[in-house]
């Protein structure tokens, strides 16, 4: 089991929030490095691997949902109530269903 909790919040259409926090991620911060093998980069910026394992059976991440280290508790009814906690925009989202570690890899800025 890898070591940290995530909060993220799923956008609806109608920019609603639904929280969901997810044991057993790995949250690794980067600052001026690359961030994935194929080029993706940011000059800050969060990789998060999710294995399946961790998350319900519904579960699905999508670019322009939040994400937070740690149990957070907030309802938030802005995208500004997000920011103002640290949470980070998801920029993109890869489902991997394949290997010993089927997973979900999401990098946030």
């Amino acid at each position: 089991m890898l070591p940290h909790t995530i909060t993220l919040w799923n956008r609806a259409d109608d920019e609603t929030y639904t929280r969901v926090v997810i044991d057993g991620v790995l949250w690794e911060e980067s600052r001026g490095v690359q961030l994935r093998k194929n080029g993706v980069s940011a000059d800050n910026g969060i990789f998060v691997t999710i294995p399946f394992e961790s998350t319900p059976g519904s579960f699905v991440v999508r670019p322009q949902d939040f994400m937070a280290k740690g149990n957070i508790s907030l309802e938030p009814k802005t995208a500004k109530d997000l920011l103002a906690v640290g949470a980070v925009i998801v920029s993109a989202a890869d489902k991997f269903d394949f290997g010993s570690l089927p997973h979900w890899e999401v990098t946030g800025k």
